[in-house]
């Protein structure tokens, strides 16, 4: 849509891009029509990039115009970068053109704003921490839950699916929150692995989650398992041997040493006596 400040000069639009990513460049194009009915000279347009996070690309933060001829059109162009650390959200941009109109040979001011909005997916990854899974029995299985990206993730939540090995015996959605930039959850699960599970394996996770813009992403995950015998994990190391039966029967071995050596030693003493 054309924006007329009440004059010869129009902005009959203004080309940006949608979105921007921190670090990405961009291109704006404004083109500018004298609706007048006089000619126009020495226009000058320019970006004031002093308060938001964008600075010039490849190019001044002003453009020049010798002239705009009536009824004609001519295009200011403008290259811009996001700075890396720039937060997700809407910016507005002053934006001021300066000319001189023949008419009445006057120099003109005029002012308007640019909106440009700057939104940076949040980069998810989803892992185990170190956890020792056995086989037929019960196990305590850590997912963690890191974000790499420039922004923050928001009202996540994490789903985790059964798989043909792997049984939830807990809840299997959980809601953690807001997950910062550089930050990072985990949830603790409780599951079943059957007896005849293979030495690697996989569960389904699902995350789902907003930006600071307020989209939703849903993610699917597939995490790998190692899972193992008891035998196998002591043979690794993962695992201390259980000696408790060896111990139970040494003792009663001891006991029965201590008994046996008792009689024989009061049988010694009466024939003795």
């Amino acid at each position: 849509s054309s924006i007329s400040f009440a004059s010869a000069l129009v902005i009959r639009s203004i080309d940006v891009a949608d979105e921007m990513v921190p670090g990405e460049t961009s291109r704006i194009t404004i083109t500018l029509r004298n609706d007048g009915n006089d000619d126009i000279e020495d226009v000058s347009v320019s970006l004031d990039l002093s308060d938001v996070p964008f600075a010039p690309f490849d190019s001044s933060s002003e453009y020049s115009i010798d002239e705009i001829r009536e009824d004609k059109t001519k295009d200011a162009f403008f290259s811009i970068i996001a700075l890396n650390n720039a937060q997700s959200g809407i910016y507005k941009i002053p934006l001021k053109i300066t000319y001189i109109d023949l008419g009445d040979d006057k120099l003109k001011t005029k002012s308007s704003l640019i909106s440009i909005i700057v939104n940076s997916k949040p980069t998810i990854d989803v892992n185990i921490e170190d956890s020792l899974l056995l086989k037929n029995q019960d196990n305590d299985l850590s997912i963690k839950i890191t974000n790499k990206g420039l922004s923050d993730a928001k009202f996540l939540e994490i789903e985790v699916g059964n798989s043909r090995y792997i049984t939830i015996l807990s809840q299997n959605r959980l809601y953690l929150g807001d997950i910062d930039s550089d930050d990072f959850d985990s949830i603790d699960i409780k599951v079943f692995i059957n007896k005849n599970a293979p030495d690697k394996t996989t569960l389904p996770v699902t995350v789902i989650y907003r930006d600071d813009l307020n989209n939703e992403y849903i993610e699917d995950f597939v995490i790998q398992l190692n899972t193992y015998t008891k035998n196998k994990a002591v043979e690794l190391g993962l695992l201390e041997k259980n000696n408790t039966i060896a111990y139970i029967i040494s003792g009663v071995i001891f006991v029965v040493l201590i008994i046996v050596y008792t009689r024989l030693r009061k049988r010694a003493r009466e024939k003795s006596s």
